[in-house]
């Protein structure tokens, strides 16, 4: 088995500072200040970015105490698939409001991806 490389000591304190400042500036930006997407959009990536924060702090601590990490994939995959589903949401309410449009740049990629995303979704979940 391969040692695992040699962490920085200071590594999971600057991730819990980097952390509570999130959450700092969640909490800072409020209504009012800018547009309400705008404001839900930083609250979303901030939030993911505190939920994968969180998810290298338990990695290296379940690394540091010789447990098998891999254990976390669950929750990092839980989060991943939650986060794309509110993005998802998020998307079709703007077509439907006709914020996004045929000359959204991203639009044609998008349509892609969500097309091949269909189609393995559709293995697991068959008709």
């Amino acid at each position: 088995m391969a040692l695992a490389p040699k962490q920085d000591p200071e590594l999971p304190s600057r991730l819990r500072k980097t952390n509570d400042e999130l959450k700092d500036l969640q909490n800072s930006v409020k209504t009012g200040m800018i547009d309400v997407k705008v404001l839900m959009d930083f609250r979303t990536a901030s939030e993911r970015a505190r939920q994968a924060s969180v998810a290298v702090q338990r990695w290296l601590e379940s690394q540091g105490k010789g447990n098998d990490p891999y254990q976390l994939m669950t929750e990092v995959m839980r989060q991943r698939v939650e986060m794309t589903t509110q993005l998802v949401k998020d998307v079709t309410r703007d077509l439907e409001s006709l914020d996004l449009d045929f000359d959204t740049p991203g639009l044609p990629a998008l349509n892609t991806a969500v097309r091949t995303l269909a189609e393995r979704l559709a293995k697991l979940f068959p008709h």
